[in-house]
């Protein structure tokens, strides 16, 4: 009885032997595809409704007391004036028929005037005139005019803006960014409301640039790319 009982613990430390081998190379493999990163890290992006268009106010010609700078565009004028009384602000207008608008304060400088610009873009499903300007140091401001309209409005946004499909889906988004350590966001059209995400708030990022070239965003070694509602790492 005695080798019996010797004869079956030998026999059951082996087999206890033989299945914790097993065991390990099962746990080093799952350590092993985590290290590697095999998955791209992605962040959903939080899109909220904003609040930004306002309709134009009309004013009439002899508003435009001090005008420095004229641009045509298309069939529409824009100017850059001074107000009566006041040489300190540039504002701009836009006229679209027979009627004037006025649009917004858009800097300081009446001799500096390479700052304020005027193009013809495509955005949020949307033609818009676009003016762009400084609202103050390191504060550009951008202003979308929609123009095809009974009453025209604005979309005021006081960033460094630029107009890019990056969804890849044939409908331009804004990329807006401003600050000394870049605070980027995107506006983009959701059940026709215009809605926005910031992305230093979703990666918690100090700083996040967009390079329009890759159509991606920077922040620190860190590249991503947008892909529907997912911010998904590509490096």
């Amino acid at each position: 009885m005695n080798r019996i009982g010797i004869a079956f613990l030998i026999v059951f430390f082996l087999l206890a032997g033989c299945n914790q081998v097993s065991d390990a190379p099962i746990s080093n493999s799952t350590i092993m595809e985590s290290d590697t990163g095999k998955h791209p890290v992605q962040y959903t992006l939080s899109f909220k409704d904003v609040d930004l268009e306002k309709p134009l106010k009309k004013m009439v010609e002899t508003d435009l007391t001090k005008i420095i700078l004229k641009q045509e565009i298309d069939e529409y004028t824009t100017y850059f004036y001074q107000k009566n009384q006041d040489d300190e602000n540039i504002t701009a207008a836009i006229k679209i028929g027979v009627n004037i608008f006025e649009i917004g304060h858009v800097g300081y400088s009446a001799q500096n005037t390479d700052q304020y610009t005027v193009s013809q873009v495509k955005a949020l499903d949307k033609n818009y005139i676009k003016i762009t300007g400084a609202c103050g140091a390191n504060c550009p401001i951008s202003y979308y005019i929609q123009t095809d309209t009974n009453s025209p409005k604005v979309l005021g946004i006081e960033a460094y803006t630029v107009e890019t499909d990056i969804e890849q889906d044939g409908t331009n988004e804004i990329v807006a960014t401003v600050g000394t350590a870049a605070q980027t966001s995107i506006y983009k059209i959701k059940n026709a409301h215009i809605v926005a995400t910031n992305l230093n708030e979703t990666l918690e990022a100090h700083e996040v640039t967009y390079d329009k070239e890759s159509n991606t965003f920077v922040s620190g070694v860190k590249i991503w790319r947008v892909k529907g509602e997912e911010l998904v790492s590509s490096k």
